[in-house]
C-alpha cells in the first residue's frame, strides 16, 4: 500500500462516508481565498501515527450532488466557486473517493465567506485553515472595489501637488507627443486632460477634485501620507544581497532632493539604473548599445509593473534592489493575473489603472499587458538567466538577471567545480578524457563529475568508457530557454482550460 502524500497548502483530506463534512467548507473558503487546492473526501487520519488511509465514501455521485446543492445556497457560502467539472469521482485502493478541485477565486469575487458572515472568511496557511484577520479582510475588500485609484479626494487641491514633479511629466508628455500645446495648459487643466481629476456632481458647483491617482503620482509626500500612511518607495544599490551597507539609495521623503511621489521616484530611480546598466555593458563590452538598451527597456517594464500594481494601502512598502548580477522588484499586493498571462502576454489588469494610464501616455509601459512577455523575451535574446516571478497573498517579487546564464551558474557553484564547468562549457558533449588534466587523480575527477551530476549541473549518459557528460544548459532538468518556458505554461494553461 503506497503512502499518501501529506497535507499541504494545496491538499486537504477529509473523512466522509455518506455526507459532506461540515469542516469541508472552511477549506473551500481557504483555498478559494488563497491559491486554490484539492480536497479529497474519503481519506481518514489515523490517531496512532497520524498517517492517512483510504477509507472511501459510500456514494461519490450523491456526495457530488449534495456538495453542489449546498454551495448554491448563499446563506451557506457567499458564492459558488466549484463547478461540476471540478469534481472527480475516482477509485483508490479499490475504494471510491471524491476529488474536489477548488480554484482560486477571481479577485473581484473575494472574500469567499461562510454563513453570511464576512468574519467567517478563511485563508490557507500551510496545511491549516485560518480565519482571516482584519488586515486581510480590508485587503480583500479593497481588491473587489472597482473605484481603486479613481476615488476623489474632496478636501485636497493643487496645494497638495508637488508642482516640480507635475511639470516634469508635462514636459515629457509634450516631447513624446510633439505637442507644445500641452505646455499652455495650467496645471489643473493638465491634470484634468490626463484623467486625474474627478467631478463632484453632488455639490452645487460641481467642482473638480484630485483623485487618489493624482495624489500618489504627483502629490507632496506629507499630503500622500495623510491618505496612505505607509507610503514609502525605496531603491538601493548593493554589490550583493548579503551586504549590510548600500552603495547608493533613493527613497521618497519630504526632505529636499528626495522624490516626493511615484512619478519623481520613477524618474530618479530609472535614471540611476540607466547609468549603472550602461556602465556594466561598457565594462563588459557586450554588444554595448543594443544589449544595454534592450535590457533597460525590460527593466523599465519591471519598474513600471511594480509601481502600477502595488497596493499602497498595505502596511509593507515597495522596495527595489540593484545588485551586481540582478535587480529585484518587490511590491505589496499579489498578482491579479496568472503566471501564464504574465509570461505569454495578454490583457493587463492593473491594480491602479489611472496610474498605469499616466505611464502609458508617456510610452513608459505596455498597453496590451505584454510587459512580462517582453521581459522574458529580452532575457532569451540576450542569453541571460531566466527572470523569476513569485506572488502570494501579500506581495509580488520579480527578479530580472543582468548576467548570462553561464555566469550566474558559475557564481553559485563550489570553487572546486568551476574549472570543470568552464571547460565543459566549450563542448556540447564531453568525455572524462576532455577534463582529466584538471584533477590530481581519477578518483577525484570522477567524484567531482558525479557530484555535479547529482546537483543537476551535468547529465551523464552511457556506461564505462562510453560515458559522456552534457552541460547543464543542454540538460532537460536545468535548461532555461524562454521557448521551453513558454511552451510549458501554454500546456498547463490549456490543461486548466479543458478541466474547467
Amino acid at each position: 500500500m503506497k503512502k499518501l502524500p501529506i497535507e499541504n497548502s494545496h491538499l486537504e483530506y477529509k473523512q466522509a462516508s455518506s455526507s459532506v463534512p461540515k469542516d469541508c467548507w472552511e477549506t473551500v473558503s481557504a483555498f478559494a481565498n488563497t491559491d486554490g487546492g484539492v480536497i479529497i473526501l474519503g481519506i481518514t487520519e489515523t490517531k496512532r501515527n497520524s498517517e492517512f488511509i483510504v477509507s472511501g465514501v459510500k456514494n461519490g455521485n450523491q456526495l457530488k450532488i449534495d456538495f453542489l446543492n449546498l454551495q448554491n445556497d448563499n446563506t451557506f457560502i457567499s458564492r459558488p466557486v466549484v463547478s461540476d467539472k471540478d469534481i472527480e469521482i475516482a477509485q483508490l485502493e479499490g475504494k471510491e473517493i471524491v476529488k474536489i478541485h477548488v480554484p482560486k477565486a477571481y479577485y473581484k469575487d473575494r472574500p469567499i465567506y461562510l454563513k453570511g458572515n464576512i468574519k467567517k472568511t478563511f485563508i490557507r496557511d500551510h496545511e491549516s485553515d485560518r480565519t482571516a484577520n482584519s488586515e486581510r479582510l480590508r485587503y480583500f475588500i479593497r481588491e473587489s472595489d472597482a473605484v481603486t485609484d479613481s476615488e476623489a479626494l474632496p478636501n485636497f487641491d493643487m496645494d497638495d501637488i508637488d508642482i516640480a514633479s507635475l511639470q516634469s511629466y508635462q514636459v515629457l508628455l509634450s516631447q513624446i507627443n510633439d505637442d507644445s500645446s500641452l505646455l499652455t495648459n495650467n496645471f489643473e487643466q493638465f491634470l484634468n486632460s490626463i484623467g486625474l481629476l474627478k467631478r463632484d456632481r453632488t455639490s452645487s458647483n460641481k467642482s473638480w477634485n484630485l483623485t487618489k491617482a493624482a495624489l500618489l503620482l504627483f502629490g507632496k509626500n506629507t499630503s500622500i501620507k495623510e491618505i496612505f500612511p505607509y507610503f514609502f518607495l525605496d531603491f538601493v544599490i548593493k554589490h550583493n544581497s548579503s551586504d549590510t551597507d548600500y552603495l547608493d539609495r533613493i527613497y521618497t521623503s519630504n526632505e529636499s532632493g528626495h522624490p516626493q511621489n511615484i512619478y519623481s521616484f520613477f524618474d530618479q530611480t530609472f535614471q540611476k539604473i540607466r547609468s549603472q546598466i550602461n556602465n556594466t555593458f561598457e565594462l563588459n563590452g557586450i554588444q554595448r548599445k543594443d544589449s544595454g538598451d534592450s535590457l533597460l527597456i525590460a527593466i523599465r517594464e519591471g519598474l513600471v509593473n511594480t509601481l502600477v500594481h502595488s497596493d499602497y494601502a498595505f502596511e509593507s512598502q515597495i522596495k527595489i534592489s540593484l545588485f551586481n548580477d540582478y535587480i529585484e522588484f518587490y511590491n505589496p499586493g499579489e498578482m491579479r493575473i496568472s503566471y501564464e498571462r504574465f509570461v505569454l502576454g495578454g490583457t493587463s489588469e492593473a491594480r491602479n489603472p489611472n496610474i498605469f494610464s499616466v505611464f502609458l501616455r508617456a510610452k513608459l509601459g505596455e498597453h496590451t499587458g505584454s510587459g512580462g512577455h517582453r521581459i522574458y523575451q529580452t532575457a532569451d535574446k540576450l542569453k541571460l538567466r531566466t527572470p523569476e516571478i513569485k506572488s502570494n497573498a501579500d506581495s509580488t517579487q520579480l527578479i530580472i538577471w543582468t548576467i548570462p546564464l553561464m555566469e550566474s551558474v558559475i557564481k553559485t557553484i563550489p570553487n572546486e567545480w568551476k574549472d570543470t564547468y568552464i571547460r565543459l562549457s566549450t563542448k556540447l558533449v564531453a568525455s572524462y578524457s576532455d577534463v582529466k588534466d584538471l584533477y590530481k587523480s581519477s578518483y577525484e575527477g570522477h567524484k567531482i563529475l558525479n557530484a555535479m551530476v547529482d546537483a543537476k549541473l551535468l547529465t551523464k549518459q552511457g556506461k564505462n568508457k562510453g560515458t559522456v557528460y552534457l552541460l547543464a544548459q543542454d540538460a532537460p532538468a536545468i535548461r532555461q530557454s524562454l521557448n521551453k518556458y513558454i511552451r510549458q505554461f501554454q500546456t498547463e494553461f490549456l490543461n486548466q482550460t479543458k478541466r474547467h
